[in-house]
């Protein structure tokens, strides 16, 4: 029997304060839910009104041609907490995300009842919240959904830090696919090959303890739902089966895993080498299809006969023949015994990401080139229609440094104050992150030229500033440099840091005298701590109408023995963030 009126509606101000009540307090609910797989199952009051007001998939399951009749309506697939987060996002607008885990539980929810813009705050956490030890499940979750942004976003991770990826627990629990997908990538920051082939043996070990424990003891179809979600949890009802995404395209019923099926159960026939009468190890026959398609993409080719002899030779994952077909071809690129069937040929090591390079005060970076450039070879020079073909201006470190001390000493203003320049010129040490321009060009600024770039790091580090190109002369600029004037101009500017949220983190307003085609330190009012494999974006604003430079610039860069990504998830003019030459910093 309902209680008495409580009047509780002259107490919300919001439609979302009335919605949160009628949520929590179950009043006026014409459906209920069962949620979750036993024996966690919670049972969940819902208005279907507001329910279909917010899904196309509520709607279809509650006031369509065949609308739903079951009470309660089992909905076996998602998680109590995420389904609550997802109705809490329904009736209030509110986005609770607590967990990675979370996340992907509420995104998979999303998916299923057609809320876009949640799926998008879902992808924004998991995009801001990476790291080694879950940046294989996100790619495994990413790839399952096709969010291309977060499965690049994962691959760089993994390709940054693949021994702290490759070393964490979590690995043993990936799909076969991710494994396979880990060890294709060309760029890796691995010692030598043998840092791949003893992770597949963990993850070889790991697979046969689980199917130890499946074999006494069955697991339960109530499992956990994070273990489901590869398995393409189905829709639980009739009516979500036309309306919800397809889940039945997960990597493990994809044609690529057929295809890695078929291929895995063709590699195990007899091999060329010693006779198998005499081998002395144990079969290992049913062992190898689990892991035998990552074994193939490791490029033992690449060892030291000494290492492989040491290390995979003595393997169980690999038969004697095999072992010995190996070794012969690291002996000899010639050698009259072939390669076991579907091994990698590939004797050229993996790329590092960060590596030793050359030795040189310039920064090293990446750019897809069959090897690391120098800034100075691909530094961008001006366009032939401007009135000056002069290059802009590389300082060393030691000369910025001094230049921006000397600058802020003339006119405080530039760094900020005194105690802005004392505290980024005397007790830090700047590093430049010197981004390479790969393809230059020119933009004329006509009333506000507003550039941006994402970028994150791989290890903490408190960022300082930033160094952008100052314009290109006008004629009126050259002819008054050529009389002696001042050859300069006023540059005014705006520049501010954000995270990954697009919350401001520091900011610094710019306005001096300056001269044309120089590298200019910008520095914001106070340093900020940067967090590693977190994503921010830095953007500068500017004020003066004139010619800047522009350029495609490298997306990958290490300043010493930090690394940058730029570019992360950002869909916007990549030309145009080439405006920021360098991040500065310390550590």
């Amino acid at each position: 029997m309902a209680g008495a009126p409580t009047d509780w509606q002259l107490g919300c101000v919001e439609v979302k304060q009335r919605g949160a009540y009628l949520l929590q307090s179950g009043q006026w609910s014409d459906c209920t839910f069962l949620v979750g797989a036993e024996p966690h199952q919670v049972v969940i009051p819902g208005h279907k009104l507001v329910l279909a007001m917010a899904s196309p998939v509520f709607e279809a399951m509650f006031y369509g041609g065949m609308a739903e009749r079951n009470d309660p309506i089992p909905i076996l697939d998602v998680q109590p907490e995420a389904f609550k987060a997802l109705l809490e996002y329904i009736y209030t607008d509110n986005i609770n995300i607590s967990s990675f885990d979370k996340a992907c539980e509420l995104c998979y929810g999303a998916k299923k009842y057609m809320l876009p813009h949640l799926v998008k705050e879902c992808t924004r956490f998991l995009w801001s919240d990476l790291y080694p030890r879950n940046a294989c499940r996100a790619y495994e979750f990413a790839r399952l959904f096709e969010e291309n942004v977060l499965m690049d976003k994962c691959i760089q991770i993994i390709s940054t830090n693949t021994k702290d990826v490759l070393n964490d627990s979590s690995f043993e629990d990936v799909e076969l696919n991710t494994v396979i997908t880990v060890f294709s990538l060309d760029h890796l920051n691995i010692d030598s090959e043998l840092d791949l082939f003893e992770a597949a043996v963990r993850y070889a070990k790991a697979q046969d303890k689980r199917g130890s424990e499946r074999s006494v003891s069955p697991p339960s179809e109530n499992g956990p739902p994070n273990e489901k979600r590869s398995k393409s949890p189905g829709p639980s009802t009739s009516k979500e089966k036309v309306s919800v995404v397809n889940v039945e395209s997960s990597a493990e019923n994809s044609p690529e895993a057929v295809v890695e099926t078929q291929k895995t159960s063709d590699s195990d026939q007899p091999l060329p080498g010693p006779s198998d009468e005499n081998s002395k190890k144990p079969d290992t026959k049913d062992n190898k299809p689990k892991i035998r398609s990552a074994i193939e993409k490791i490029r033992f080719l690449t060892l030291t006969p000494q290492e492989f002899a040491a290390g995979p030779a003595r393997s169980s994952l690999l038969t004697e023949s095999e072992a010995f077909a190996v070794l012969m071809n690291i002996l000899s690129s010639n050698s009259d015994v072939p390669m076991p069937s579907g091994f990698s040929m590939c004797r050229v090591p993996r790329k590092q990401l960060i590596g030793d390079g050359p030795s040189s005060n310039m920064a090293t970076l990446t750019v897809d080139t069959p090897s690391p450039v120098m800034l100075e070879q691909v530094f961008g020079a001006p366009q032939q229609h401007l009135p000056s073909t002069a290059h802009y201006p590389r300082p060393t470190r030691h000369e910025v440094r001094h230049s921006s001390m000397v600058q802020g000493l003339i006119n405080p203003s530039l760094s900020g104050g005194p105690e802005h320049l004392e505290r980024h010129s005397s007790d830090f040490n700047k590093i430049y992150c010197q981004r390479a321009i790969i393809q230059h060009t020119d933009c004329l600024n006509t009333s506000v030229l507003d550039c941006s770039v994402t970028f994150m790091v791989d290890k903490n580090i408190c960022l300082l500033g930033v160094q952008v190109p100052t314009q290109a002369p006008s004629e009126e600029g050259v002819s008054l440099a050529g009389a002696g004037g001042a050859g300069g101009y006023c540059e005014l500017l705006y520049a501010h840091l954000l995270d990954a949220d697009g919350a401001r983190l520091t900011y610094t307003h710019y306005t001096n005298r300056v001269p044309y085609r120089h590298l200019l330190d910008i520095m914001f009012n106070r340093p900020v701590y940067i967090q590693r494999n977190k994503v921010y974006k830095v953007g500068i604003v500017f004020n003066k109408m004139g010619w800047y430079p522009m350029g495609t610039c490298a997306q990958q860069v290490a300043a010493e023995s930090v690394f940058f990504n730029f570019g992360i998830g950002q869909s916007s003019d990549s030309v145009r963030d080439g405006l920021i030459r360098s991040i500065i910093f310390t550590y």
